[in-house]
């Protein structure tokens, strides 16, 4: 198994993907934005289509959606 964290925020505060990594890599939490991040395992060898989708429906069954957010995964925990 490998664990994975899928990292999702709001077009509102990141204007694009490098803006919402360089939240997590550099501001952390010091800094309250709109945006959450989503831990999982799947199994080794597991395509990454079907780590993005996972990660998906975590964040959608929160209530996030692709419309107005930027995401991405990472392989381990941020």
């Amino acid at each position: 198994m490998n664990t994975f964290t899928f990292i999702i925020g709001s077009t509102d505060d990141f204007d694009s993907i490098d803006n919402l990594v360089d939240h997590f890599e550099v501001d952390g939490s010091s800094i309250t934005k709109h945006c959450s991040s989503f831990e999982f395992d799947a199994p080794t060898g597991v395509h990454e289509d079907v780590v993005t989708m996972i990660g998906r429906g975590m964040a959608f069954s929160e209530g996030w959606s692709m419309d107005g957010s930027v995401s991405f995964v990472v392989n381990g925990v941020v």
